[in-house]
């Protein structure tokens, strides 16, 4: 197997690759370095083999990286995204361990890095929705949320809605506020809890 031609892709870290005149995918440059591979390298099939496992670990690493750097991600955003993207399952475990080794996936830290970013505005049970969503362990869900302040956040939801309305409040206003509530994912008793000290005489 003689390598016949290498041409870099756009402006990327990543070459096609020809043998024999025939196309074989691409291999990223780093690849390429590591392995002094050029036009006339020749190469035998276990050789090759081991070459293109080596530059897909790679590259899906490289990927993953790209993925996480605007946003956190859970493990399960990952993993869904990498094999979305057409890496073999045992090369996306890899680029995870490898991720979770340097410290750029951690489920604990983005569960608690969410509830610090929403809780302001939202209830627990949405909370524990869209960590669910994310592919969260339900026991980490369950660790992280049990110190966020519900009631609180209710209350600050609740005086933000009732600024905007007339007063006083008709039932019918009442009735609003309390889908609203639910809407934000407060849970019942939480809403009862709340509006009860913000209404006179409930």
């Amino acid at each position: 197997m003689q390598v016949t031609n290498l041409k870099q892709k756009g402006k990327s870290q990543e070459y096609f690759l020809e043998i024999d005149n025939l196309p074989y995918g691409t291999l990223q440059l780093e690849t390429i370095y590591k392995h002094k591979i050029q036009v006339g390298t020749n190469l035998n099939e276990d050789e090759f083999k081991q070459i293109k496992e080596e530059d897909g670990e790679l590259s899906c690493f490289s990927c993953a990286l790209k993925y996480i750097s605007s946003r956190l991600k859970t493990e399960y955003q990952m993993k869904q995204y990498l094999l979305q993207k057409g890496y073999c399952l045992s090369t996306v475990e890899k680029a995870i361990l490898k991720l979770k080794d340097y410290g750029y996936l951690n489920d604990e830290y983005f569960a608690k890095t969410f509830i610090e970013l929403e809780s302001k505005n939202k209830g627990k049970r949405y909370l524990k929705q869209q960590l669910f969503l994310k592919g969260v362990n339900s026991q980490i869900v369950e660790d992280v949320i049990l110190d966020n302040n519900d009631e609180q956040a209710c209350k600050n939801v609740c005086q933000k809605w009732l600024r905007s309305k007339e007063q006083p409040l008709t039932q019918k206003d009442k009735e609003k506020l309390y889908r609203f509530l639910l809407s934000r994912g407060f849970e019942y008793d939480t809403i009862k809890h709340t509006t009860c000290e913000l209404f006179t005489g409930e």
